[in-house]
């Protein structure tokens, strides 16, 4: 069994050196540029800095949403993926959002002078600046706190995880910011229970829950039958396309609805080797915005986990997640009490809650065996039993 483990420890160690080089270049760079944080006595507004991917983008919003009803005054800025930007547009929440390139600012010296220059251009100097992101990295979110003036800079704890070197950030976290907000530090404690408290600890408030239904209110009324997802973001999580098959088969016999499938244009081979002619191919077609809109029309959503997967749920729309265990806890299962009607597929292992760092496989560009090793058959009777629970039984009856 001890050989299981070689897989995760090589790659944590290259992990860690990777990480270790990246941080050390741009600490190296603000301390040449910026020998301390940029502050200033007065400033306006309040900043967050937002570059990891859609799904946890999505799942903040409540946070944003509470901290916008506290300070309704308040001018909000965002500093968002330039993957996801355009989907902060709809929120309503920010009165700016400026989209950069986190793969780039992790990477390059130039580029990080360059939009350290053109964001003090833009922006004014912050009242506040908010350091939400658990998974935060020193030549990302840190450098980016670092070079922005603002009056005050407040952090969420690191995610230890995210490997940075200790020395580097116990000084980072010391010398950057104000206050840095520590709570339930375990990693599978989910990140809406985070946020939640941290909002009390600021002044006993309590997630923006109504945030998504605002923004549902914005979205089209249509019912397009079933929505299934093509692609994931890494290829770790993405489902074994015989598995896949055989649920989108299972499904479509069992509602009678048509099903329209949705990814980015490298995604076109994969629904090409599902090989079901029922599929209405829309992968590489759509913008982010409009594929939000179609999982909003949708009646029922299938996939992986993705980012688009908690948009529907969360927007009410039945939602069919096939999961793995790497950040299990953390994303999803959603807490117990929360209203979004979301069925998690999964097969829990030992293991679950490794942060992605797999110990049984080192190839990342094939499944994962928490998903690879999912039995069909197991699989799809939760899934059915699910959709009789939301009431498609009765809808395949009227339309049989």
């Amino acid at each position: 069994m001890r050989g299981f483990f070689i897989p995760r420890l090589l790659r944590q160690a290259e992990w860690r050196g990777r990480v270790a080089l990246r941080s050390l270049s741009a600490v190296i760079q603000m301390r040449t540029f910026y020998p301390s944080p940029a502050r200033v006595e007065r400033g306006e507004g309040h900043f967050f800095i937002r570059l990891d991917g859609i799904g946890d983008f999505w799942l903040w919003l409540p946070f944003v949403a509470a901290l916008k009803k506290a300070y309704p005054q308040q001018s909000f800025y965002l500093i968002a993926n330039r993957l996801w930007a355009e989907l902060a547009e709809i929120t309503g929440l920010f009165s700016r959002i400026l989209p950069i390139d986190p793969y780039r600012l992790r990477r390059s010296y130039s580029y990080r002078q360059t939009l350290t220059n053109e964001l003090r251009r833009q922006l004014p100097p912050a009242e506040v600046l908010w350091q939400t992101t658990y998974s935060r990295r020193i030549a990302a979110e840190d450098f980016l706190a670092w070079v922005l003036p603002a009056e005050k800079k407040v952090a969420w704890e690191r995610d230890p995880a995210t490997a940075e070197p200790r020395y580097l950030s116990e000084w980072i976290d010391k010398s950057l910011y104000d206050s840095v907000f520590s709570g339930d530090s375990s990693p599978s404690i989910h990140e809406w229970l985070r946020y939640e408290q941290w909002l009390r600890s600021i002044n006993g408030m309590s997630l923006g829950w109504k945030v998504y239904a605002q923004i549902r209110q914005n979205l089209p009324r249509l019912e397009r039958g079933v929505v299934a997802l093509a692609g994931s973001s890494v290829k770790y999580k993405l489902i074994p396309l015989q598995l896949y098959r055989q649920l989108l088969l299972s499904v479509y016999q069992h509602t009678k609805l048509p099903i329209r499938i949705l990814g980015t244009a490298t995604d076109k081979a994969y629904v090409e080797n599902l090989a079901l002619p029922f599929l209405e191919d829309l992968s590489g077609k759509l913008s982010l915005v409009e594929a939000v809109e179609e999982v909003a029309s949708a009646r029922l959503v299938v996939g992986p986990d993705t980012g688009l997967a908690h948009v529907a749920a969360t927007l009410g729309v039945p939602t069919l997640m096939i999961a793995g265990g790497g950040h299990w806890g953390r994303f999803v299962p959603y807490p117990a009490g929360v209203p979004f009607p979301l069925k998690v597929l999964a097969n829990e292992m030992s293991c679950f809650g490794c942060g992605w760092m797999c110990q049984y496989q080192w190839d990342r560009r094939r499944p994962y065996p928490c998903i690879a090793r999912l039995s069909p058959e197991g699989l799809i009777e939760q899934a059915l039993l699910w959709l009789d629970m939301q009431g498609f039984q009765q809808h395949a009856g009227a339309l049989g």
